[in-house]
């Protein structure tokens, strides 16, 4: 079975793009994805498919304490079921 970490690449790089370039490959467990040039529209589309996936919910509250892509993998792990 895929990590946590391989699973959200894959999902990024099939609902996400910059530039005309998935994301997967470039994120960077330090940052989000603001950095990496995703909208705030597409992140949020972006989060309804991990709450699929992941069968986790990522209200707006969390999100303070959800700052890097780092943190999200930990949140999805620590709440995934």
């Amino acid at each position: 079975m895929a990590s946590t970490e391989e699973r959200l690449r894959q999902l990024a790089d099939e609902n996400l793009e910059v530039d005309g370039q998935p994301v997967g490959k470039l994120l960077d467990l330090d940052k989000d994805f603001t950095d990496l040039g995703v909208s705030s529209l597409d992140a949020v589309s972006f989060a309804k498919v991990l709450e699929k996936e992941f069968n986790v919910s990522l209200l707006p509250d969390k999100a303070g304490e959800i700052q890097t892509i780092g943190d999200l993998i930990a949140y999805l792990e620590a709440n995934a079921s």
